[in-house]
């Protein structure tokens, strides 16, 4: 989708996949979590990179906002790119990730494909084990 468009046509694209108009000259302080989020998202795609790093991406998107935003993450992996974002949502990792890491005080304690972390339970069971928390 995006990525199909000449360069000069790229950032209106993406803008407008966001719903926000390109001609808008609104300050930055102005905008809600969620627009600030949908910018610095189109700021991290805009240039196309190979390699793209989110902390907390989904943090602050509306539903549809969300959905798009998985979609390029599959496209930019599926088109041999790779995406390293952090979360708390248990549930979006194990939906998108095809590796996982799960990290502690800062120190890795569990990583590999996500079959090999989660086997057959859900990730969130891993996580609640690995804290000590699991009931």
């Amino acid at each position: 989708a995006y990525r199909k468009v000449a360069d000069d046509q790229r950032i209106c694209t993406v803008l407008e996949m966001f719903g926000l108009d390109p001609s808008d000259k609104k300050a930055l302080g102005k905008y809600s979590l969620g627009m600030k989020q949908k910018l610095a998202i189109i700021s991290a795609w805009i240039h196309d990179p190979k390699l793209i790093i989110m902390d907390e991406p989904f943090v602050g998107l509306d539903p549809k906002a969300a959905h798009l935003l998985k979609g390029m993450m599959r496209e930019k992996c599926e088109e041999d790119g790779a995406i390293f974002f952090s979360t708390h949502v248990l549930e979006v990792a194990e939906k998108l990730c095809d590796k996982v890491a799960i990290i502690k005080n800062g120190v890795l304690i569990r990583s590999g494909t996500m079959d090999e972390v989660k086997g057959d339970t859900s990730l969130e069971d891993v996580f609640l084990e690995l804290e000590g928390e699991k009931c």
